[in-house]
């Protein structure tokens, strides 16, 4: 049990602020928050499992700079693609039953490849030895943490006017995608 509360804590703490929490507030001004909900917690538990389960081998076969520069790729593809999108195509988007799940556990999980809160549940896993609860607490770490973004980009959504919080979450992604590409070539 300790285990769990140790995960959960660090993680939860490690997310606010962090790209995934301002992923899920961007992805909740752009799709249904029942859509963003059930897409973020599948993608977190994909994360935390493949940390879990195969985290501290996976690099050894392809290299966390490939899987971090092809998620700063997706990160400029969706900020742009988000620009450039008239508003009928985005209401498509919106609507497809596969496009908005897709692309959100898409991006997260490559986002957040090899990031700290995957390396830390490898770490835990490997210290406490329990990795089904280090999956839970890790999971719901993440997911509660996320919460509070689409919280956040609700009442945005709600208090601002649509083009704007297209331009915000446009804006989140490119800055992503060229943070992330500035960390791996300088």
């Amino acid at each position: 049990m300790e285990a769990l509360v140790t995960s959960f804590v660090l993680i939860f703490t490690s997310e606010m602020g962090d790209k995934s929490q301002l992923m899920s507030m961007a992805f909740a001004t752009l799709f249904k928050v029942r859509t963003v909900l059930i897409s973020i917690f599948i993608a977190a538990l994909i994360n935390n499992g493949i940390a879990v389960i195969f985290g501290s081998y996976i690099t050894e076969y392809i290299p966390i700079f490939y899987i971090k520069f092809l998620a700063a790729l997706l990160f400029l593809f969706f900020g742009i693609s988000t620009l450039i999108e008239k508003e009928t195509k985005q209401e498509k988007i919106k609507n497809s039953k596969y496009g908005p799940v897709a692309t959100i556990i898409s991006t997260y999980v490559l986002s957040e490849f090899g990031d700290k809160t995957q390396l830390a549940a490898i770490a835990l896993t490997a210290s406490y030895n329990s990795p089904l609860y280090i999956l839970i607490g890790t999971t719901l770490g993440i997911f509660l943490a996320d919460i509070l973004g689409i919280i956040v980009g609700i009442y945005f959504n709600k208090k601002f006017p649509s083009q704007y919080l297209k331009y915000l979450s446009s804006f989140i992604f490119i800055a992503f995608g060229l943070s992330t590409l500035y960390k791996l070539f300088f």
